[in-house]
């Protein structure tokens, strides 16, 4: 058999070729995809997540992944992607909590080394940090800073509401939290020197 014959051979053996999309994954195939390998992937993400909601997105981003991208899955590795496709995933939200707690546990250890049980004291440190905010991050840093820490917004969530890309947004946060270790560890450096 000629080489060329067998080169074609090979890619009609490639599911997903649509003529609409141009060697990408079809909307119908999609569906397909979906309706039979659904319940595994979810259960995957479910398994690495412990999280229903998160774990459902997962899976919804992977098809949409699909739907938008040419990907082509051989037949025979239709599953196999797909679970590789949603484990990948599943160890990105992982790693972005990861960051997520890290950015809050200095943020924590940075501002508040010597906050007691006095709800006084903690409240004038609280107007301090958002006094330094205010007064000494741009404006980009600023609304960053709150959407994540005061309003509670994934940096995804804070990446679509202000536009920018998540990377931006991990970026200005951890400029942020520089700027206000610097600032609190020279206003208590008896606490600096203890990290």
């Amino acid at each position: 058999m000629p080489r060329e014959e067998m080169t074609n051979k090979r890619v009609q053996g490639d599911v997903s070729v649509n003529s609409a999309g141009r060697g990408g994954i079809g909307r119908s195939q999609i569906e397909s995809l979906f309706k039979t390998h659904y319940t595994q992937m979810y259960h995957l993400a479910l398994t690495m997540l412990f999280d229903e909601s998160e774990s459902k997105d997962v899976v919804s981003d992977v098809f949409a992944s699909l739907l938008s991208s040419k990907v082509i899955i051989r037949e025979n590795n239709t599953k196999a992607f797909l679970l590789a496709s949603v484990r990948h995933r599943c160890l990105n939200v992982l790693q972005h909590k990861q960051v997520q707690e890290r950015f809050a546990r200095l943020l924590t250890e940075d501002t508040y080394t010597l906050v007691s049980d006095n709800t006084v004291e903690e409240q004038m440190q609280m107007e301090e940090l958002m006094r330094y905010v205010r007064d000494n991050l741009s404006p980009l840093e600023q609304n960053i800073f709150r959407l994540r820490y005061i309003k509670e917004m994934t940096c995804q969530e804070v990446a679509e509401s202000l536009n920018v890309s998540r990377q931006t947004v991990h970026t200005h946060l951890k400029q942020s939290v520089e700027k206000i270790r610097t600032y609190f560890d020279t206003r208590n450096p008896a606490a600096a020197r203890q990290r």
